[in-house]
């Protein structure tokens, strides 16, 4: 199933079903006509509500009302309550990631919730791929042309040697790979059933596979789903010209590319150099004190047992 109220591929029904099956629910706004004018799909399990994984945000979707921004504030204002009153009455811990559209976020505040900022990166306008080439950053397009030389980019409809380079890629940051593979092929098959993804590995001569992603995409947004490299190759550039290969190929399918964003820096300072800007969104959250304190706690934790 499909519906219109969305603002990417993953507030689709279908993405739902791959990443939370069973686990999901949608709330809703009508117009006094009937017509929906704002909806949240969201996952629900022990009156908690959290966000699925694989999955960056969900939305607010709202109906394009044609108001000026004065009372187009006023008119989210009030969806927004609406919406978080059914959400309320079902969990006393929520957390939603929200669409970077989504930017009027004081009226969850005013309802009690915490703000905190997420970035992720974004190619912003893909009309234009050699503009888009000119902005890379010169160590990106020579990694480009020296694996022009040593690889062929392959459409693969086999899911398993992209999921051995998740593990090689895991493997190389010396972590054993958290991935649900039965989740990521549930994901690539729904995507690939509706025409909304796409899995691209590179490979040389030999049949030795350097680097892989999926693409999941519909005209609004593609997103850089999954990737993973064998660091055996590191240095063949292949996970630039797969990168490069996507941004082409969603280039005459969708608006805008997303590179989902790292808090890791050296992936983050990569993608920067394919001329992305910086995308900020919200994620809302709230629960208890005490798990509050555990989530300011958890940051310091990491950096003590120096985890990425």
């Amino acid at each position: 199933m499909e519906t219109a109220t969305v603002n990417s591929v993953l507030e689709q029904p279908w993405w739902l079903d791959a990443v939370a099956p069973g686990q999901w629910e949608e709330a809703v706004v009508q117009n006094e006509e009937g017509r929906i004018t704002a909806r949240l799909p969201y996952c629900i399990r022990n009156k908690r509500i959290f966000m699925p994984p694989y999955t960056q945000c969900l939305g607010v979707w709202f109906a394009d009302q044609g108001s000026s921004p004065y009372y187009r504030c006023n008119e989210e204002k009030e969806q927004i309550g609406a919406l978080l009153d059914q959400l309320s009455n079902k969990a006393k811990h929520i957390s939603i990631r929200l669409y970077p559209s989504n930017q009027y976020v004081l009226p969850y505040y005013w309802r009690g919730f915490r703000l905190i900022p997420h970035f992720t990166y974004r190619i912003n306008d893909l009309s234009d791929c050699s503009r888009i080439y000119a902005d890379f950053h010169k160590t990106t397009k020579k990694n480009i042309k020296s694996a022009k030389n040593k690889v062929t980019i392959r459409e693969d409809p086999d899911p398993a040697r992209l999921f051995s380079l998740l593990d090689k890629t895991f493997e190389a940051q010396g972590r054993s790979n958290p991935m649900d593979k039965e989740t990521l092929r549930r994901i690539i098959e729904a995507c690939d059933k509706h025409r909304a993804g796409k899995l691209l590995i590179a490979e040389d001569a030999e049949g030795n596979a350097h680097s892989g992603a999926f693409l999941a995409y519909d005209e609004n947004v593609c997103y850089y789903l999954f990737a993973g490299s064998d660091p055996k190759f590191r240095s063949s550039g292949a996970q630039s010209l797969v990168l490069w290969q996507a941004i082409q190929f969603a280039s005459g399918r969708s608006r805008v590319f997303d590179f989902e964003g790292s808090m890791i820096e050296s992936i983050e300072v990569f993608f920067r150099r394919f001329g992305c800007e910086s995308t900020l969104y919200y994620e809302v959250k709230k629960q208890s004190l005490f798990a509050d304190l555990l989530d300011m706690a958890k940051p310091r934790l990491k950096r003590l047992l120096h985890y990425k």
